[in-house]
């Protein structure tokens, strides 16, 4: 487990300032009443935990991250054996400000994090651990962050009441219960919106459908089941992750990962 390091000496004259890194930190079970006094930029690393903020309850998967406003009443805690995190905390006068351009109330969500968002704190982390960033870089940094928040949502350009309502209900069924046999009835059930809608709202913010995340999640969850199951047949796990035939599920294995899932196994 890595330790949480602070940006020495702050500086709270400074438009944007960094308090405090960590990376690969073991999570443990946190219940803030009156929020935090920074804003606080939290993602998962590996395992999964759940985010109680606003009367809502987030999973935070693997790759997942949250960014929450200081002083908001929040809680968290694992909904896996290891839980490990990642979080950038941060402040400023100018904060606030920069917050509204990302359209910002309370928290963001991003389910689904670009490459230099996932890898910005390990990017850094090191370099702060050496106490080799300055007030003054650290302010750059947080503004270096706030450019990948925004860069984020504008790739993403995802509307916050279409994730909300349609996007992310659908997401949380498929992690959930990837490995039943889900339907186009199961993602209208969970939204209450036609077929038809949530088709186009996946088309045009997502460039997918939630058949095709379907199919990706099970691939991922066999994925890992290779790697870790040497003791179960490919079979086994096609079934275990909702493939409903063997062929199936070699030939889509295939088709996404270049490999069958034997050869894939091989690997490791």
């Amino acid at each position: 487990m890595n330790l949480r390091y602070s940006f020495g000496i702050i500086d709270y004259s400074l438009p944007l300032y960094a308090d405090s890194v960590s990376n690969e930190w073991n999570q443990e079970n946190v219940n803030r009443d009156l929020g935090y006094p920074f804003v606080h930029w939290l993602q998962t690393i590996s395992g999964a935990g759940v985010i109680q903020i606003d009367g809502k309850l987030i999973e935070l998967s693997t790759g997942q991250g949250i960014l929450i406003d200081k002083d908001i009443p929040h809680s968290y805690k694992s909904k896996s054996s290891d839980w490990n995190t990642a979080y950038f905390t941060f402040g400023g006068e100018l904060i606030s400000e920069m917050l509204d351009s990302l359209k910002f109330k309370k928290y963001i969500h991003i389910s689904n994090p670009n490459c230099q968002l996932l890898q910005f704190v390990d990017n850094y982390y090191e370099n702060v651990k050496a106490n080799k960033i300055d007030e003054y870089e650290s302010s750059v940094l947080v503004y270096k962050f706030l450019l990948l928040i925004k860069k984020n949502q504008v790739s993403n350009n995802i509307d916050p009441k279409a994730q909300e309502f349609i996007i992310e209900p659908i997401i949380n069924l498929i992690e959930k219960q990837y490995m039943l046999d889900l339907k186009n009835d199961d993602f209208v059930r969970v939204t209450n919106y036609s077929l038809q809608y949530i088709l186009e709202i996946f088309r045009e913010n997502l460039s997918s459908s939630p058949h095709k995340i379907l199919i990706n999640y099970r691939v991922k969850k066999a994925k890992e089941l290779l790697i870790n199951q040497a003791n179960m047949s490919v079979e086994e796990i096609g079934q275990r992750v909702g493939f409903n035939t063997n062929s199936y599920f070699i030939s889509t294995f295939k088709k996404k990962e270049k490999v069958t899932p034997n050869r894939f196994r091989q690997y490791f």
